[in-house]
């Protein structure tokens, strides 16, 4: 079984493997890429270093603009994730990185649906890349749809009939910081597309090979599919927040946290309608990639650590 999905997982890498750029050539960590991780990260002892940059010390704010057509059941769907991902043994990986001070990535999240603002296609359903992403986040702020937060997340969701540059070709989601969203500060965003736009490229389910009632979890494979993606991106936002204008986590062969466990499942379950998942969050399945979790407090050299899906 896992020989099937690693087969899967390395053409799927494959079509996500380009960087995403905006116009000032500032580089944003992209979904997937390097195959050749998931050989040394399956199951096995991996690591990571520390470049000296920070963490999310305070348990950020996820927000999330609904880019187009989304309905009710997509967004109750990953509303609820991270509503209550904050204390989950899933999360608490991510408290194993820390900063050059010390203090560590916290359990906790906030959000709720307040956090959310819908965005009916306001630049059209074909986007240029990066440059219309971070404009989509910054009229949100600007027009008060959504606060001026640094210690947030800003999630751009885009919809199934929405393209893209560089969206199913090159990567599922990419997260990064700007200093032109608002100026003078950092804020931190990511751009998560609907993976039913191409399946068989980024939807988890497909990856699986569900074939349960549904296709899903939560018998939405896009909505959870787009989940898993923000799971992804919010993981390596809350250990690598400033990428390249002051890199913490990230580095040796796999990338950032994500990245080394890309496409990874660990324990895989089976619900009652016959569908795949690996977490439980509140009450509700999710099917979700392993998160590097370190196995070592410390912050110099390359720091051992193991894919995870629950601490």
């Amino acid at each position: 079984m896992k020989k099937q999905w690693l087969g899967l997982v390395m053409v799927v890498c494959f079509a996500c493997a380009a960087f995403a750029q905006d116009n000032t050539a500032h580089a944003l960590r992209p979904y997937g890429k390097q195959p050749h991780a998931l050989a040394n990260c399956n199951g096995n002892p991996c690591d990571i270093n520390y470049n000296g940059g920070p963490v999310f010390e305070k348990a950020p704010t996820v927000y999330i603009i609904w880019y187009g057509s989304w309905t009710t059941k997509d967004k109750n769907i990953i509303d609820y994730y991270f509503e209550h991902l904050g204390g989950t043994t899933q999360e608490k990986i991510n408290t194993t990185y820390s900063d050059s001070t010390g203090k560590h990535i916290l359990n906790a999240v906030h959000h709720a649906a307040t956090n959310d603002y819908h965005d009916n296609y306001s630049l059209g359903k074909s986007l240029g890349g990066d440059s219309a992403i971070q404009t989509i986040v910054k009229n949100a702020i600007k027009n008060k749809h959504l606060p001026n937060d640094t210690n947030g997340i800003y999630f751009v969701m885009t919809y199934k009939d929405v393209t893209d540059s560089g969206f199913c070709t090159q990567f599922c989601g990419y997260h990064g910081p700007s200093t032109s969203i608002v100026s003078g500060e950092v804020i931190h965003y990511s751009m998560v597309g609907d993976p039913d736009q191409c399946p068989s490229g980024c939807e988890t389910s497909v990856v699986l090979g569900d074939h349960g009632k549904g296709g899903s979890p939560n018998m939405d494979p896009g909505a959870d599919g787009a989940t898993a993606i923000m799971w992804h991106e919010f993981s390596e936002s809350s250990s690598d927040p400033e990428v390249n204008l002051n890199t913490a986590w990230a580095g040796n062969f796999c990338g950032e946290s994500g990245d080394c466990c890309a496409w990874l499942f660990g324990t895989v379950k089976t619900d009652k309608n016959g569908n795949l998942y690996t977490n439980t969050i509140g009450t509700k399945n999710y099917a979700m990639q392993e998160m590097l979790q370190l196995t070592s407090k410390s912050r110099t050299g390359n720091v051992p650590a193991e894919c995870k899906n629950v601490y």
